[in-house]
């Protein structure tokens, strides 16, 4: 197996692992360097960026200018926390009927939607409440 397809299957399974949701490529990294993946920057971007146009990777942009890598699994939408900055998994909540009406209304043609919120985590909504 060569260097890259090894950084991107170490990649994988620890966006997989659970510890967070979603990743930057420097927490990433970091990620890879604490499971004994020794490995430059660029590296970790070109196999993120290949992972996610190869589908395998779904590349989130949020409004603090970084970008997150989690794993193309079942759709949902994200809620991005403004005081500890994590992006969290929440359900889709506009369904089919909605787009419809959207497409009617509008002429488009909706293909696939990326929402993010911007709010409260539970655990930073706790804290604020306190």
């Amino acid at each position: 197996m060569s260097r890259k397809a090894r950084i991107s299957t170490a990649m994988v399974s620890l966006i997989g692992g659970g510890e967070r949701h979603a990743w930057t490529l420097e927490e990433l990294h970091g990620g890879l360097a604490q499971q004994g993946h020794s490995t430059d920057f660029s590296s970790v971007f070109r196999a993120a960026e290949k992972l996610a146009a190869d589908g395998v990777l779904r590349k989130l942009l949020v409004e603090d200018g970084r970008s997150r890598f989690e794993l193309a699994t079942e759709h949902h939408d994200h809620l991005y926390c403004t005081r500890c900055h994590a992006l969290v998994a929440v359900p889709c909540l506009i369904g089919h009927d909605d787009f419809a009406a959207l497409e009617r209304a509008t002429g488009v043609t909706v293909r696939d939607h990326h929402l993010i919120l911007s709010g409260l985590c539970p655990t930073c909504r706790i804290e604020a409440a306190a």
